[in-house]
């Protein structure tokens, strides 16, 4: 069979959906597939630009001629997304060989139009994988109000791109419902599928009586207790109730570590400055090459997911961290998979959002050693049984293979 896959961003970019659209992809090509992805040439930051053309594993890569503003403003990114859609739709058009099914997932956003105008245009089968929900995206962004009339144009747009597919994947059982909800207003509601993103098989937790590196390079010795929030510093995530715990401890507790970046990320280090004492340390993302190091250096991690986003995307920071077998502290709304799998896992603690009193009590339990071992070990066998690649991945290739023989 033949697949064709719809990303903006594509390795080698570090964007997060590009790499899970690889795996995929490569999955498919191991199966006997014949892969072919169209994604930009331009990096998720705009400082790069990648060859045109390009066999990566097996699957068949051509990167579109795209602007490259990257995500220093809006005005730059929106001129990103509409040249890639340019580009994309000429190239879908006169695409020569039929594909056999068409996966879009969600960067830039409705990239699913173009992939159900081109499935009609082949005769082939359409999928979605959806990561981020739109639009309401925009409305836990504060971008837009809920009544106003782009909102519910917007609203239609997604039910028209939604409706026909053969194919619908979630990340969770929350965002399964929300998508659900848009193709139930049409009046035959679609199964909506979910499956759990994967941790990288390259993370597993170091031996205990191997020493980590990057403790000693950092300056943490064997009496601090590290908390490690690593990755985005997005507006979906919650770091109040981090800062003002570490702002009581004053330097009685925990190291607290931000590495990564994103919109959120000066608002940490400003904080960080007004508050000398607070025990807070700024590290820029770490390499790839380094991640499990970077993770294993922590004790605990810390993740957090503001309610009003819950459904509307799935932090994969958990996957990480139960993948090295480090417990973690989650902070935001209940209803979300984050929280669902911290629970049913018994890899960690639950704090509802502005509970500071609730985070000091996790941190207290988080401090002693024999808790973070209970709760690691917990953590590191629900991510050996549910968040695994070849599992997961298999999942949706059969689900892939199902639509397109019918």
């Amino acid at each position: 069979m033949r697949f064709l896959l719809l990303n903006q961003f594509y390795p080698p970019d570090v964007a997060p959906t590009g790499k899970y659209l690889h795996d995929l992809a490569r999955v498919l090509s191991q199966r006997g597939h014949e892969v072919k992805v169209l994604c930009s040439r331009r990096s998720y930051d705009g400082t790069k630009s990648f060859l045109r053309r390009e066999i990566l594993e097996g699957v068949e890569i051509k990167r579109l001629p795209a602007t490259g503003f990257g995500r220093k403003g809006f005005v730059g990114k929106v001129m990103d997304y509409v040249s890639f859609y340019v580009t994309l739709f000429n190239t879908l058009m006169f695409e020569r060989k039929r594909p056999d099914v068409i996966l879009s997932l969600t960067t830039p956003p409705y990239i699913g139009l173009l992939g159900k105008l081109a499935a009609r245009r082949h005769g082939c089968r359409h999928a979605h994988w959806v990561m981020d929900l739109y639009p309401d995206v925009m409305l836990a962004h504060g971008m837009a109000r809920k009544e106003g009339a782009l909102i519910q144009f917007l609203r239609r747009l997604t039910r028209y791109q939604l409706r026909g597919a053969d194919s619908i994947l979630a990340l969770g059982p929350n965002m399964a419902e929300k998508v659900s909800n848009y193709e139930s207003k049409e009046g035959s509601a679609r199964p909506v599928s979910w499956v759990p993103l994967w941790s990288d098989p390259n993370l597993t937790g170091l031996p205990a009586e191997k020493s980590n590196p990057l403790r000693d390079e950092r300056g943490w010795n064997a009496d601090t207790t590290v908390f490690l929030y690593s990755g985005n510093m997005g507006l979906g995530h919650r770091f109040g109730e981090f800062l003002e715990a570490a702002k009581r401890l004053n330097g009685s507790g925990p190291q607290w570590v931000f590495a990564g970046g994103g919109k959120r990320k000066s608002e940490i280090e400003a904080f960080a400055r007004s508050n000398p004492g607070a025990a807070i340390q700024i590290l820029d993302y770490a390499p790839q090459d380094a991640l499990c190091a970077h993770l294993c250096a922590a004790d605990v991690h810390l993740v957090s997911l503001d309610s009003s986003w819950a459904g509307l995307m799935v932090p994969s920071k958990l996957q990480g961290s139960f993948a090295v077998g480090r417990p973690v502290i989650y902070v935001g709304g209940r209803q979300c998979e984050t929280a669902a799998w911290i629970s049913e896992s018994g890899g960690g603690w639950v704090v509802d959002e502005g509970d500071v009193d609730g985070l000091l009590g996790a941190i207290q339990q988080a401090l002693n050693a024999g808790e973070r071992r209970k709760r690691g070990k917990a953590a590191q066998e629900f991510a050996r049984e549910h968040f695994q690649l070849a599992k997961s991945c298999l999942r949706i290739v059969q689900l892939l293979e199902g639509q397109a023989a019918k």
